[in-house]
C-alpha cells in the first residue's frame, strides 16, 4: 500500500515503482504528461531509485539479483504467503509489527530504516539485506534475544570471515568495521500478548556510499545473493530462537565467548551521564553486560541505556 508523507516517497513514485518492479521496461501510464513524467525521474533520483527512462518507456535498473521469496522460502522453510516483499518500505520492522499475517518481510529500499537507539541505518535501494523475521507470543521478551539473533547471523558467516565478531549487544563487525546490526522491537497487543519482530540489516553488495567505518561482504570477496543468506538467516533463526526460548541464554555461552572481543578490554561508553571509559568484565544470561568504569565502580548496562565502542577493536 503506497503511504505518502513528508518524509516518504510520493504515492504517485510508489505506485509507479510497483508497476515497473518486474524490471521489464513499461510504457508510462497513458494519464501521466510529460512533466510527471520528469518530476517522477527526479524524485527517484532523490530517493535513490535507479529509474530510467529510455524508448519511450520508464524502466527500474536493479543493481544485483532481485529478491526472491520462492528461494528464500525454500532454504528458510517458512510459507512463501508469510513472506511480504514490498519493493521499498519505510521499515519493514514495521511492516512486520503492524501485520500479523506477515511473519517474513525484506524489502530492495527503506525510507525510514532505522537502528538502535532511533539511529537512522542507510538503505540504499537493492545492495544490501534488510530483513525482519516476527511472531506473537505470551512470554515476557529476553533483552539476550537480541544477541541470539547476532549470534545466528555469525554462524553462518564466521567460517569464511575470520575477523568476524559480536559487538554487545546487536552489531556485527569485521575488525574495526561494521557490517551489520540487529535491531529487536516488541509491541503489546490484547489478551497479555507482545509481537516481537527481529530486524536485520546487513552490508552486502558493493556501496560507493557506505562510510569508511563499514564494510559489505562484497568488500571482503564474498560474493552472495541476498535470497540465498535470507534464507540460511532465517532457517538458522528458526533454530536458535527456539532453543533459547527452551532453554534461556546457557548453551549459547560457549559461542558467545568465540564472537566476543570486548572481555577484559578497554570501551568507550555513551549514555545520558555522558562519556566515559570502562573495562568490560562479561555478559549475563540476561542480556546486560557487566563493567566497571572509574567513577561508579562495577555496574551492569542495558542495551537500551548505552552505546559502547571498542578503545582498539
Amino acid at each position: 500500500m503506497a503511504i505518502s508523507a513528508p518524509d516518504a516517497p510520493s504515492t504517485a513514485l510508489q505506485v509507479l515503482l510497483t508497476a515497473v518492479a518486474d524490471g521489464v521496461p513499461h510504457a508510462w501510464p497513458a494519464d501521466n504528461p510529460g512533466g510527471l513524467q520528469s518530476a517522477l525521474l527526479a524524485e527517484a533520483g532523490e530517493w535513490g531509485f535507479p529509474l530510467y527512462a529510455r524508448d519511450g518507456g520508464v524502466h527500474l535498473e536493479y543493481p544485483a539479483a532481485p529478491l526472491s521469496a520462492q528461494e528464500i522460502a525454500d532454504i528458510g522453510g517458512i510459507d512463501p504467503a508469510h513472506i511480504h516483499l514490498p519493493l521499498c518500505c519505510a521499515s519493514t520492522n514495521t511492516e512486520v509489527l503492524q501485520d500479523t499475517r506477515v511473519d517474513v518481510c525484506l524489502s530492495e529500499s527503506q525510507w525510514a530504516g532505522r537502528g538502535r537507539r532511533g539511529r537512522q541505518w542507510s538503505s540504499p535501494f537493492g545492495r544490501h539485506l534488510y530483513l525482519s523475521y516476527g511472531w506473537t507470543q505470551h512470554s515476557p521478551v529476553n533483552a539476550a534475544l537480541t544477541i541470539v539473533a547476532a549470534l545466528s547471523v555469525f554462524t553462518l558467516l564466521q567460517a569464511r570471515l575470520p575477523d568476524l565478531w559480536v559487538k554487545w549487544p546487536n552489531d556485527l563487525w569485521v575488525g574495526g568495521r561494521k557490517l551489520g546490526g540487529i535491531l529487536v522491537e516488541a509491541r503489546p497487543r490484547r489478551h497479555g500478548e507482545t509481537r516481537l519482530v527481529v530486524g536485520l540489516g546487513l552490508n552486502i553488495h558493493d556501496d560507493p556510499g557506505l562510510p569508511a567505518t563499514a564494510v559489505s561482504l562484497a568488500d571482503l570477496d564474498i560474493r552472495v545473493t541476498r535470497s540465498t543468506l535470507a534464507g540460511a538467516i532465517l532457517r538458522q533463526w528458526r533454530e536458535d530462537f527456539a532453543r533459547f526460548a527452551e532453554e534461556g541464554f546457557t548453551p549459547f555461552l560457549p559461542l558467545w565467548k568465540k564472537a566476543d572481543r570486548l572481555t577484559r578490554q578497554s570501551v568507550q561508553i555513551s549514555d545520558a551521564q555522558g562519556v566515559r571509559a570502562a573495562q568490560v568484565l562479561g555478559l549475563g544470561l540476561d542480556g546486560r553486560l557487566q563493567v566497571t568504569c572509574t567513577d561508579t565502580g562495577t555496574v551492569w548496562l542495558s542495551a537500551g541505556d548505552v552505546s559502547l565502542r571498542p578503545q582498539h577493536p
